[in-house]
């Protein structure tokens, strides 16, 4: 019932949202997102909340509630751009993104061993495999599959008439292995493991969390570079959102032991986007618990209040 109610609330969003000037939607955006936070989603009101409150290290109830509504509203802004992706052009997109480390993805990409973008859900994650496709870059997406499927397939068409090729979670295969042997792009989430047998639980944040693996066993098979890459959605509504990737991770070494090299890659891979989510942590949309037992918070958060 509720996939349903979000697949009819997204259309009415792009009956109603589609036609306004860009900021007018994020002005509703934001207004109906803290609609949903208060009213229409409690469970992943309460999801965030835990999760923020481990990532701040704070017990201060209002302090974490003052950021999960942010975050609530950046999301409701995400929601806007995803809903004019399919009538957006690439020039837009290339306009609308400030990337300024293409040495770095270059050398990548000219090794000829693939790249694996390791991402998050976070700031506009979309608009950044959008950017990559506006460029030329040869990139497939792994995207998770909705359960209601008159969802599923709207969202991936989205994606796709951005110029990625969409690849289910549930579908990978030989395709993805062939394209990163062609040294071409594959984009992952990382941060959302499907079920606790295929997750894999890793230090992050200070505690153990589930994520996806995934991204790290597919890149000690192929051979394949993981970048963790995040795209921070810009200060003012009309400034560009910025890209940044991490190619540190370049220097890993497998040992040749499967299971402990996928537990340290994702581990350094996790370390590397918990920097900028310290940061940010109102661009981060986690709405499922990610942690059993979430570290200590500090007795006082009036510090921290100054650092989100």
């Amino acid at each position: 019932m509720l996939d349903r109610t979000v697949y009819w609330l997204f259309r009415l969003a792009i009956v109603l949202a589609r036609p306004l000037p860009l900021r007018l939607g994020y002005w509703f955006a934001e207004r109906v997102a803290l609609l949903c936070y208060l009213v229409i989603f409690p469970r992943q009101r309460k999801a965030l909340n835990a999760n923020l409150a481990h990532v701040l290290r704070s017990n201060d109830a209002r302090f974490v509630d003052s950021v999960a509504r942010r975050s609530f509203r950046n999301f409701g802004k995400y929601v806007i751009d995803f809903i004019h992706f399919p009538v957006i052009t690439r020039e837009e997109v290339k306009r609308r993104l400030q990337f300024d480390q293409w040495d770095e993805l270059n050398a990548c990409m000219s090794s000829g061993r693939g790249v694996i973008i390791a991402t998050i859900h976070f700031g506009n994650w979309d608009l950044g495999a959008a950017a990559l496709a506006a460029y030329g870059y040869p990139l497939h997406a792994i995207a998770e599959r909705f359960a209601y499927e008159r969802m599923n397939e709207l969202v991936q068409g989205s994606r796709a008439k951005l110029g990625m090729h969409v690849i289910g979670h549930d579908r990978m295969g030989p395709t993805v292995f062939k394209a990163l042997r062609r040294g071409e792009c594959l984009a992952m989430l990382v941060d959302v493991a499907s079920s606790e047998e295929t997750g894999l639980r890793v230090d992050f944040f200070g505690a153990p969390a589930l994520v996806s693996p995934a991204a790290a066993r597919i890149a000690l098979r192929t051979g394949a570079w993981v970048v963790p890459a995040v795209v921070l959605r810009g200060p003012t509504d009309d400034v560009v959102i910025r890209a940044i990737i991490d190619t540190g991770l370049r220097d890993f070494a497998p040992t040749g032991n499967e299971d402990n090299d996928v537990r340290e890659l994702m581990r350094l891979t996790m370390a590397s986007l918990e920097r900028t989510i310290r940061k940010y942590p109102d661009q981060w949309f986690i709405f499922r618990r990610l942690w059993n037992n979430p570290a200590a918070a500090p007795a006082s958060s009036s510090a921290l209040a100054g650092e989100a």
